[in-house]
């Protein structure tokens, strides 16, 4: 219970954190320990063992779909290069295919054939990397999904577009046109709510194979899409997601005359997560929403921000590996003194 108001709290107050998926999944695995005691102190122990059986089986699925995952995962590949042509962003799910092979290789048919205390060495690190990689990934995951869970109140005084790349240097493709979309329909929402019009920030700067500013070929979408020229501003010097946000601030603060002001952000559903850490990196206090992403796209889409936060954190997880590193060291000499 106590992990549960917790988690309800963070929620609510700390959402711009990748934490939130590690204690959502810790509220889980305590709400099911904590089924399973009330089961037993009830006496309804058949309960407990459907409970336990019911966990087994998705535990075996979660596994086996791990396992032959690499199927999904090369078809994806061939999807995204048909669709977005071949490049190393569009390739991230081939690599993951291939990497999910070697792995099956390595479980099923230890193909390591070193002496005693080198290979338990060599074993415990990867089957520690493997196991620190699977439930990264999956709290990651948990932390983007949780974050989608998010209701706007009608109050805001901005809204900030993040911007996604030009198509032919000067045209607003699908995957930016979806997130203006969805500012659009999120500021006209609000003005049928409450008649507040907010003014919307489009923040995109001009890429070296642009023809003009991203922010400025927004803009000029939005308008020809029901936004009010009086009620959007340009921020068109950022060329990454710290800059989006932190020149989005400033221009904002200008306009607002305070750093009070209410906001919100839109980017593509795989990116608001890491939007939010960023936004909350410069000291704004904003949530994001989330446009739809075509499904084929999601794979690399999420693949591709998984490897961004682990950057972000860089040093949490060096040390990690360190640590992995160290211990395989000592079972790897425990072996050797136990073939002495």
């Amino acid at each position: 219970m106590a992990l549960s108001v917790l988690l309800g709290t963070y929620l609510i107050k700390n959402r711009n954190s990748s934490v939130i998926g590690w204690l959502a999944n810790l509220d889980l695995l305590a709400l099911l320990f904590l089924l399973l005691q009330l089961f037993e102190m009830i006496g309804q122990k058949y309960y407990a063992l459907v409970l336990a059986v019911a966990l087994a089986i998705v535990g075996l699925a979660v596994i086996l779909g791990l396992i032959l995952s690499f199927v999904f995962l090369f078809v994806n590949s061939v999807i995204v290069w048909r669709k977005e042509g071949y490049s190393l962003s569009g390739s991230l799910t081939l690599i993951a295919g291939v990497g999910v092979v070697l792995v099956d290789i390595l479980i099923f048919f230890n193909p390591i054939n070193l002496p005693v205390p080198i290979q338990t060495f060599v074993m415990s690190f990867l089957t520690m990397l493997i196991a620190y990689l699977l439930l990264t990934v999956w709290n990651t995951l948990s932390s983007m999904l949780l974050y989608q869970i998010y209701f706007p109140r009608s109050n805001k005084d901005y809204i900030i577009i993040l911007g996604a790349g030009l198509v032919d240097g000067h045209k607003v493709g699908r995957l930016l046109g979806g997130r203006i979309n969805k500012g659009i329909e999120f500021y006209n929402k609000q003005i049928h709510k409450t008649n507040k019009h907010a003014k919307i920030v489009f923040s995109g700067g001009q890429g070296g194979d642009e023809l003009v500013p991203e922010s400025v070929a927004m803009r000029d979408y939005a308008l020809e899409h029901g936004a009010r020229g009086a009620d959007t501003l340009i921020e068109d010097q950022s060329v990454n997601t710290l800059q989006n946000m932190k020149f989005s601030k400033a221009l904002i603060d200008r306009d607002f005359g305070s750093e009070k002001a209410r906001i919100a952000f839109v980017t593509s559903n795989y990116h608001t997560l890491r939007a939010g850490i960023l936004a909350h990196e410069v000291g704004i206090n904003a949530f994001g929403i989330g446009s739809k992403t075509p499904f084929y796209y999601l794979p690399n889409a999420v693949i591709r921000e998984y490897l961004a936060l682990v950057v972000m954190h860089k040093k949490f997880h060096l040390l990690m590996i360190v640590l992995m590193f160290i211990g395989s060291i000592v079972l790897g000499i425990g072996a050797w003194l136990g073939v002495m």
